[in-house]
């Protein structure tokens, strides 16, 4: 075993500093210990291998006169080892996020806040989730038309600011349509909750900030479950850092003065972690058409204004 390493050098460094060698790429690593795993497999070959960094990646390179026999060999070892390291990562080109419906949502709440005050008195009491009206009479379009409302322009803009700051992340990781129609459940559901639990009282509430706070849970849970489900072992700091800054961002945007609504805050994250929960853990966007997509995005478009008719005719 001297003698072998010996023979066989093993150097890890930046591109930079690489030996005066014509060198040839034989696998990119998302984490140093994946490309250091496939050490042995060139070692044992009687061959030299070097690491090399390049941004956030590292990549196992040997002599390009070798190369075809290490991935054979390569290859060899990642189908005897399914359960190991990772696997080759291949370079992942970031998706561009589509904000054509990030100024759509800001328009329609913009739209929104115009006509509630530009309108009687009425239009709030009857949008308004008022939890007697939805648990005792069933008036389960208030759980829409809710999100719609706005005590004043001050209210409006801070929602608008962290809802399409969210909605922002989350349009890349599940697509236009199941991006805005997991928000719109989670916020009609979260108002629902928050409901109940007030429903021996006369509590009303008004705002997007529910569905904000839903998106925010979302967004948590996808990242924390992408990493579970990434082939690997993630290390606990990996799996902390999306849960404790989605904690974090609800304890500090999530209280306010006494006209805020906290439950509503904390109902909407929670519903918000379980609905983006499922998603990741299902990977609906792979399984969903670019058609279904469309057709998502056109039904969470639509619900709000159906649910304004059903409110403003009853």
């Amino acid at each position: 075993m001297d003698a072998l390493r010996q023979f066989c050098h093993f150097y890890l460094m930046n591109p930079e500093e690489s030996p005066q060698r014509v060198l040839a790429e034989a696998g990119r690593y998302p984490r140093l210990a994946d490309a250091h795993d496939r050490t042995p497999v060139i070692l044992a070959m009687g061959l030299g291998c070097w690491i090399l960094r390049e941004g956030d990646e590292f990549i196992l390179c040997v002599e390009a006169g070798h190369l075809k026999a290490v991935s054979n060999e390569l290859q060899k070892f990642d189908l005897e080892n399914p359960g190991g390291a990772t696997q080759t990562a291949k370079p992942r080109t970031p998706e561009k996020t589509p904000t054509v419906s990030l100024f759509i949502f800001a328009w329609m709440m913009g739209l929104f806040f115009l006509a509630q005050h530009n309108a009687s008195g009425s239009w709030t009491d009857q949008g308004a989730a008022s939890a007697g009206r939805i648990i005792q009479h069933g008036e389960w379009w208030r759980t829409i038309t809710a999100l719609t409302l706005h005590a004043d322009f001050a209210h409006l803009a801070a929602n608008l600011a962290a809802g399409l700051l969210f909605a922002a992340f989350l349009l890349p990781v599940l697509g236009t349509g199941l991006t805005w129609m997991s928000i719109l459940l989670g916020g009609v559901l979260g108002n629902y909750l928050n409901a109940w639990f007030y429903r021996n009282e006369a509590h009303h509430s008004i705002g997007a900030s529910t569905a904000v706070f839903s998106a925010l849970g979302i967004l948590t849970a996808c990242q924390t479950l992408f990493l579970l489900r990434e082939g690997r072992h993630p290390r606990l700091w990996e799996i902390i850092l999306p849960v404790g800054a989605g904690l974090s961002l609800l304890a500090w945007l999530g209280q306010g003065d006494a006209q805020t609504d906290t439950l509503a805050h904390f109902w909407g994250f929670v519903t918000g972690c379980a609905i983006g929960a499922g998603m990741a853990w299902f990977r609906l966007k792979e399984r969903l058409t670019p058609f279904l997509q469309k057709s998502l995005a056109g039904l969470a478009l639509l619900l709000p204004p159906l649910a304004w008719i059903l409110a403003t005719s009853t």
